[in-house]
């Protein structure tokens, strides 16, 4: 299991969203928004997405600053046909635009049987699993997707095209536990090579390439990572590309402004969201009550290593979850000492954080869980 190990402390999951709220309010967001944003980052903390938690919030933070994020973004809805539409997200932060497309989708379901939305000008916009859970709390099947600038070689090729470009399906269990497959097309998230960078450890040597077009184990050497299962995650990412940038009218994956590059530039992100309803091909009790048998027996399979367990995608997240609920969240020491330095500098208490810990983060959510792998 490949991972990267980092020094870090347990946070309370309150604290730490409380902490982050007022960060985003100093930068002026709505108070609705920034609560909506937080959420987003901490419950991808909760699930153990730490690549796509609030270690992307100094970023966000930087781009607002430099303008290229808007803080009050005035997002337009604009109907397209009975069961399509598209949310022109103004250049606000990503997660607010996905948020309004979802809950659109779901309209457009309920009413025609079936919901596509796509996003322009948008933002990252964190794991997708959030969005994709929030339509089958609906009693519905999601679907989102979304692509960045390019990250990812193509099967054969030395240099990148596309960018990790995740996709996220869920299906509506019962007792909140939900089928969520959510993953990135690359052998593993950009965001934890960037965590790597951040907390100064290395990254296994068969994950991605230096600019000389060899494999590194220097977070910051990277230029481009490897797709994942070969030719069948670089194709996957190439169709999200079209599914993302075609419909939604952006850019394809090597004209898209790099995340970390002109933070002075705006990303101009696509995306898709999805949602169909249940109700219209079977009652949505008896698809959760199939759902519920489905993760029955699929968790009674014999497991390949004594003492293993099968997991049903979208259950080590859980389990993390309320494992983290309970212990708290770690949070790497250096993105402390960056969260107090911005504190400082808006006025603002610093995080309290208990005794460091050295503490394992997945480095790749593909092998840590099957299910769960993000940009």
């Amino acid at each position: 299991m490949a991972q990267i190990e980092v020094e870090s402390s347990l946070i309370e999951s309150e604290s730490l969203k409380e902490f982050c709220l007022q960060l985003l309010l100093q930068a002026n967001l709505t108070e609705e928004d920034a609560v909506l944003v937080v959420d987003t980052l901490v419950e991808s903390n909760l699930r153990g997405i730490d690549s796509h938690g609030v270690a992307r919030l100094p970023h966000y933070l930087e781009r607002i600053r430099q303008q290229s994020i808007k803080s009050r973004p005035e997002m337009k809805w604009e109907p397209l046909g009975d069961a399509v539409g598209r949310v022109d997200g103004d250049h606000g932060l990503g997660q607010l635009a996905m948020v309004k497309a979802a809950d659109h989708a779901v309209e457009l379901a309920r009413e025609s049987g079936a919901g596509w939305v796509s996003i322009c000008n948008s933002s990252h916009c964190g794991a997708l699993a959030y969005y994709g859970l929030r339509i089958a709390a609906e009693g519905m099947i999601g679907f989102a997707f979304t692509h960045v600038d390019p990250m990812v070689t193509p099967h054969g090729a030395a240099e990148p095209f596309c960018g990790t470009n995740p996709i996220c399906m869920t299906a509506p269990g019962k007792e909140g536990k939900s089928l969520c497959l959510d993953m990135a097309t690359s052998i593993t998230p950009w965001n934890t090579i960037a965590n790597a960078a951040t907390e100064g450890v290395s990254i296994p040597g068969d994950w991605a390439l230096d600019a000389n077009g060899r494999g590194t184990t220097d977070p910051n050497e990277v230029v481009a990572l490897f797709p994942f299962g070969g030719f069948k995650g670089s194709g996957l990412g190439l169709m999200i590309d079209v599914l993302c940038a075609l419909l939604g009218g952006a850019p394809i994956g090597p004209d898209i402004p790099k995340m970390y590059g002109d933070l002075t530039q705006r990303r101009l992100l696509g995306g898709m969201v999805g949602a169909i309803d249940i109700s219209r091909f079977t009652t949505v009790e008896t698809f959760q009550d199939r759902i519920a048998e489905i993760i029955q027996r699929w968790g009674a399979l014999q497991p390949l290593e004594a003492g293993g367990q099968v997991y049903y995608p979208g259950e080590p997240e859980a389990l993390t979850r309320a494992e983290r609920l309970r212990s708290g969240i770690p949070v790497g020491l250096r993105l402390i000492n960056q969260f107090n330095q911005l504190a400082s500098a808006s006025g603002l208490p610093p995080l309290e954080t208990t005794e460091p810990i050295c503490e394992t983060e997945s480095a790749s959510e593909v092998e840590v869980s099957p299910t769960e792998s993000l940009t």
